[in-house]
């Protein structure tokens, strides 16, 4: 039967890092840096959204006139009042979410690198629906901008310096 007391001198040697204390590396590699740039754009854009709408409300209003010729004028109201609330409260919570997780990747943590994965994959994985819409002009091209970033956030976010940083945080920055 073997001895289940192993004697002193066999046990592995312990960390030098207090702890708790996450290991320190230097500041963020340039691919972080840049999805960071491209989170805080794309936060910008849904900034412009918000204004674009505000500008073209009388297009949303003859949209949904079109849609629905037997709306009275104030379902009409109404309608183009609950579709701007809802653009300018779920654009303000997404800018605020976006930026908050581009702070949160800033400083090496992991689980905000994988929400930004689900939050920029999303969009990407809807492509096609959005552009079968057939939307034009502007929001086309914001929709290509924000596809765009959005590949580039996904990428940046899974190069190698980027896992590396993420494996050992910056502390404290």
């Amino acid at each position: 039967m073997s001895n289940p007391i192993q004697p002193p001198g066999n046990y592995p040697s312990m960390s030098q890092v207090p702890m708790g204390a996450p290991a320190v590396q230097g500041p963020p590699p340039a691919t972080v840096t840049n999805a960071v740039r491209a989170i805080l754009v794309r936060v910008a854009l849904k900034l412009v959204g918000i204004a674009v709408l505000l500008a073209t409300q009388d297009s949303l209003r003859a949209q949904l006139l079109k849609a629905g010729p037997s709306l009275t004028p104030a379902a009409l109201d109404t309608a183009v009042a609950v579709a701007v609330a809802l653009t300018i409260a779920s654009g303000i919570v997404g800018a605020v979410l976006w930026g908050l997780l581009a702070f949160f990747i800033r400083k090496g943590k992991n689980w905000a690198r994988i929400t930004m994965w689900v939050f920029a994959g999303l969009p990407v994985l809807s492509v096609p629906f959005t552009l079968a819409q057939g939307a034009a002009g502007l929001n086309l091209a914001l929709s290509l901008i924000n596809l765009a970033l959005d590949v580039a956030i996904i990428v940046l976010l899974a190069q190698r310096p980027s896992s590396k940083f993420f494996r050992h945080p910056v502390a404290n920055s």
